[in-house]
């Protein structure tokens, strides 16, 4: 199996819904910093993102403060993770392209 590695970074926004004068508003909070390495594999499908790209995270920041133990512990990770395997799986395709 041939894995082929890369870091990234990107920002994750963060939003919370409230309810003002009756009616649900999303509000955005500010941006987590994600920094970590995208690993791709040429050997499996196409068609599952999931199985042909994964991530480590490294760290996710939040005003310079690295809160990844947090929100591990809380189980938040989850949302962050698959956020982080769709952004780099669409900047490595989109560097593939440009490449060929």
């Amino acid at each position: 199996m041939r894995k082929t590695k890369k870091e990234f970074a990107f920002h994750f926004p963060l939003k919370h819904k409230v309810v003002r004068e009756l009616k649900i508003v999303t509000e955005h909070i500010g941006d987590l910093e994600i920094e970590g390495v995208g690993y791709f594999n040429s050997n499996a499908s196409l068609l599952d993102i999931f199985d042909r790209f994964d991530v480590d995270i490294d760290f996710v920041k939040w005003n310079g403060t690295d809160i990844k133990p947090v929100l591990e512990v809380t189980g938040a990770m989850d949302e962050i993770t698959e956020a982080a395997i769709r952004y780099f799986a669409q900047t490595f395709e989109n560097g593939f392209k440009k490449a060929a």
